[in-house]
């Protein structure tokens, strides 16, 4: 009883890891927008330019793209491409998600690993990026490694959810 408790308690907290995710991009987004207008009304209205709102709104997309990824897969809401699958018995359908899921996993964790080997050494070498804003590189390859890392908890989630589910 004891650790089923632990393992309720650990998959609440990656659920909710995953909508402070999607907090975040929502955020984000409206950042974002305000960016971009900030910088359409500086280029067409002052015919001025800034030197950071087109760096910043590709990071800012970074950002949105992935801390939002754990909630989508949360929702069920990523794109599947499922015509072959709803052909199978719902037997054969359980089994696929269970081990596509197992394998998007695996996945999840390779690049979780390179990436956090990506960040360290921007990190460790101090790499900025060649602009004039000079953004420390390791800052974006952290939303990555964070956002691949937080996906990856979602897949225990979901792959402890079909293991429940059995076969149905």
């Amino acid at each position: 009883m004891g650790t089923e408790r632990l393992m309720n308690g650990l998959l609440r907290g990656i659920n909710k890891l995953s909508w402070l995710g999607e907090t975040l991009a929502e955020i984000g987004t409206c950042v974002l927008a305000v960016v971009v207008i900030w910088g359409v009304v500086l280029t067409y209205v002052f015919k001025s330019s800034d030197i950071f709102s087109v760096e910043m709104s590709e990071y800012l997309l970074v950002f949105i793209c992935f801390v939002s990824i754990p909630y989508i897969l949360r929702e069920g809401r990523h794109v599947r491409v499922d015509a072959l699958v709803q052909l199978l018995s719902p037997k054969s359908r359980w089994r696929v998600e269970l081990i596509a899921s197992i394998l998007t996993m695996g996945f999840c964790v390779l690049v979780v690993w390179k990436a956090a080997g990506v960040t360290l050494l921007n990190y460790q070498r101090g790499f900025r990026s060649a602009s004039l804003v000079s953004l420390p590189l390791w800052i974006p390859y952290l939303i990555i490694t964070l956002g691949f890392l937080i996906l990856t908890l979602q897949y225990i989630v979901v792959i402890r959810e079909l293991a429940g589910r059995k076969e149905s």
